[in-house]
């Protein structure tokens, strides 16, 4: 005879389902807040890294925009140059999509000292700043919410060298 037994009660069925799908959107939301700092960091080191590019131009050339940027090729002729502050430094953040018009670029004494500095004329010795900068857009929907653009800048210095046109 067969017999119908009673269900056993003490495992419980489907309380590992329900555990997953509570903890799991808070995983996802890690996970993708994770990827998105990893974006802000690789966003905030790019612009860093073409100041420093617009910064090391600066130091030898100052003119300030160009069609392109190939530092290979010498400047032969001012009024067609193949490489210039603002345009090395945006080549140098393409991934971004930063544009020349995201790059700045000022001059000034050095500290401490009696040089003067003007920004159309600039002096060996003078300190040329450029300073990029960027619009950071959050991918996670969450993030985003809380943060809808996070504006980021960087600014290299360095001594001007050579005084260049």
């Amino acid at each position: 005879m067969n017999r119908m037994s009673a269900p056993d009660r003490s495992q419980p069925r489907g309380q590992a389902l329900v555990e997953f799908a509570l903890v799991f959107p808070l995983i996802v939301l890690m996970l993708f807040g994770i990827f998105d700092l990893g974006r802000a960091v690789y966003a905030y080191n790019t612009i860093g890294n073409a100041a420093r590019v617009g910064a090391r131009v600066a130091a030898v050339n100052q003119i300030q925009t160009s069609p392109d940027c190939n530092e290979s090729r010498p400047v032969e002729d001012q009024s067609n140059p193949h490489w210039s502050i603002k345009t090395c430094a945006a080549a140098s953040a393409v991934s971004l999509g930063v544009q020349t018009g995201d790059v700045t670029v000022s001059y000034s004494a050095p500290p401490s000292t009696a040089l003067t500095c003007p920004q159309d004329t600039p002096k060996v010795g003078c300190v040329a700043s450029v300073t990029v900068t960027y619009t950071y857009q959050p991918m996670t929907p969450v993030i985003s919410s809380l943060f809808s653009t996070i504006s980021m800048a960087s600014t290299s210095q360095v001594p001007i060298e050579r005084v260049f046109p």
